[in-house]
């Protein structure tokens, strides 16, 4: 896990350092070992004397890839935890997806520009931009590319709008898309070390 200290600013960027917090070393990436670490999580928060204003625990959001043993231990740990997905991911898989099936390269790069682009769904700011953005993404993809229309559909499209509603109801999550490119910083980091 890792967070960014609003207490330190750094003086070239202005932004605050992203520091390492808990972190699990295991073998597995099963539910049980995921649950266990962030069951010890919660009791840490639950049980320390840290002033509210410093740290909220309510409404927690956990954002990850879409490793679903992780997605359901911290659900499981976290009741009323929130999701957020890992936007990159998502783009990575449905690129994988449309390679797979054989769909060409600029169907390929159009399809996942109406999901992932600056104008894609998932920059929608409000609900009728997000279901105007869904629309023109399908239409397009049942025209060019039908062999990936129900993984879209099923698959990447409702991660999309979990993301979406989420940024809409906690104005503190930035309206952009989220990726885990900062966890994926720190991991990278300890692992030269």
């Amino acid at each position: 896990m890792v967070y960014r200290n609003c207490k330190v600013v750094r003086k070239c960027s202005q932004e605050s350092p992203i520091f390492i917090g808990p972190m699990m070393l295991h073998g597995d990436g099963q539910f049980g070992s995921q649950h266990h670490f962030f069951s010890c999580v919660n009791a840490a928060l639950n049980g320390c004397a840290v002033d509210s204003s410093d740290m909220v625990c309510d409404g927690l959001v956990v954002g990850s890839d879409k490793e679903l043993a992780l997605v359901n231990a911290a659900k499981a740990a976290f009741a009323g935890s929130n999701q957020l997905f890992c936007m990159l991911h998502c783009k990575d898989n449905v690129g994988n997806h449309l390679a797979s099936t054989g769909i060409p390269a600029a169907v390929h790069k159009n399809a996942i520009t109406r999901q992932f682009g600056c104008s894609g769904v998932s920059e929608s700011l409000d609900e009728f931009v997000h279901d105007d953005r869904v629309a023109d993404a399908l239409q397009y993809v049942r025209q060019n590319a039908s062999d990936a229309m129900s993984y879209i559909q099923e698959r990447i499209l409702p991660k999309i709008a979990a993301n979406n509603h989420l940024k809409q109801k906690e104005a503190w999550l930035g309206q952009h898309q989220w990726t885990k490119n900062n966890c994926e910083s720190a991991n990278h980091l300890l692992k030269l070390q």
